[in-house]
């Protein structure tokens, strides 16, 4: 053998046995290879020497988002009666995927909530029949995503993504914007508070795309509101169809149409707040309702509206909201105006104007992070058994 060539491999097998030693590695059959170890395979616990996880470690680290929630509220109406509402919470939120695809997610929000007096305002429309201490379920649902998927071949699948998507737990009435729009933490709520009572429900149903343009929901409800409960109801049937996320993005518009009917539990009155006795009532609602959002001089304008009308027994109902809000562009500061008007026959109306100014101090576009103080002001124009009445509330509020 070339003397040179004898002594370059001595020295490299020389080499790789002293960084086997270094390492703490040892070999368990001996090679004539001089180069045997430079890169030997290494499996996890090799490289990092940490122990796997266990399921329940696996299930808290992979695709797990966990965020807390502080809200501080004070209202006070100007005659004289004031309340306020303190809560801590949080929201857990887990997505189970394959490699290729995610096959289903669980979300669960609650908070811990504290209540001194109450005045009825549209944020708090729970707060009468909640006095003191109680424990609050916003969201706890799961989804299942693309559930005839095992009756599809390949091709079929492809052409079906997102369409059949299973939905089951506490979510938002499939009735106007809510089913885009979380509001659980602002003070200008949507209207399915004030017609039917409660703005969420307990729910199982299907949703997705119809085509580039459309989506649809369709629910079946349990017609209790914010408690699982059956005092003779027979529950709601629920569909929407609504425009797809592509005009939101290219267009800055949604909107929808919807229809529900049934029977849902109801206070004497028909309509929130749900205190007192309950009882079924037979519910029809047909409702239009649109959003457009268009760039304005150093921000933002949003313009809303949702319309509806239908039934409670015998007695026409009739809703309306309009909402026009300005985000300044750096996200930091916002104003905001409501009306909103319940009529139903043989019940009265209610009707209200409000006032709104936000201070950010953090504000992201996907809303995982907020953090910010409110100003409102709401002045009843109409109401039922008492005299109109001006709320003035202020609000902090943090989630991250």
């Amino acid at each position: 053998m070339n003397p040179v060539r004898w002594v370059l491999c001595s020295f490299v097998a020389a080499y790789c046995a002293y960084a086997q030693t270094a390492g703490g590695q040892t070999s368990q059959t001996q090679s004539n290879d001089p180069f045997a170890g430079v890169a030997p395979a290494a499996t996890p616990q090799d490289s990092n020497g940490e122990p796997a996880h266990s399921w329940l470690g696996n299930f808290f680290s992979d695709n797990f988002g966990f965020r807390g929630e502080l809200m501080s509220l004070f209202d006070s109406d100007l005659d004289g009666s004031g309340a306020s509402r303190q809560s801590i919470g949080f929201e857990a939120l887990k997505k189970f995927s394959s490699e290729t695809s995610t096959i289903a997610s669980f979300d669960f929000q609650a908070r811990l909530v504290r209540r001194d007096g109450y005045n009825p305002i549209p944020s708090d429309m729970e707060g009468a029949g909640n006095p003191g201490w109680s424990f609050e379920v916003h969201n706890l649902y799961l989804d299942l995503y693309n559930v005839f998927n095992p009756l599809m071949g390949d091709g079929a699948r492809r052409k079906q993504i997102g369409r059949f998507n299973v939905r089951i737990g506490h979510f938002y009435v499939p009735f106007g914007l809510n089913l885009q729009t979380d509001t659980h933490a602002t003070l200008l709520q949507l209207s399915n508070g004030d017609n039917f009572g409660f703005d969420e429900d307990w729910v199982a149903g299907f949703w997705g795309a119809i085509n580039k343009h459309l989506h649809y929901d369709v629910y079946y409800l349990a017609g209790s509101g914010h408690d699982l409960k059956f005092k003779g109801q027979k529950g709601l049937v629920a569909a929407r169809i609504s425009l797809s996320n592509r005009y939101t993005s290219q267009y800055g518009l949604e909107g929808g149409l919807s229809v529900i009917g049934g029977d849902r539990l109801a206070s004497a009155a028909g309509a929130a707040p749900m205190t007192g006795a309950l009882a079924p009532l037979r519910t029809e609602r047909i409702g239009i309702d649109g959003r457009y959002r268009h760039t304005a001089p150093n921000g933002s304008l949003a313009f809303t509206t949702e319309l509806s009308g239908g039934r409670d027994a015998f007695d026409p109902v009739v809703m309306e909201l309009h909402q026009a809000e300005y985000l300044r562009s750096s996200r930091r500061w916002g104003i905001g105006s409501q009306f909103r008007r319940f009529y139903r026959d043989g019940g009265g109306t209610t009707a209200s104007a409000t006032a709104e100014f936000t201070w950010y101090f953090r504000n992201d576009v996907a809303g995982s992070n907020l953090h910010w103080i409110k100003l409102n002001i709401e002045r009843q124009l109409e109401s039922v058994g008492v005299p109109p009445h001006t709320i003035l509330t202020l609000q902090y509020y943090l989630y991250r």
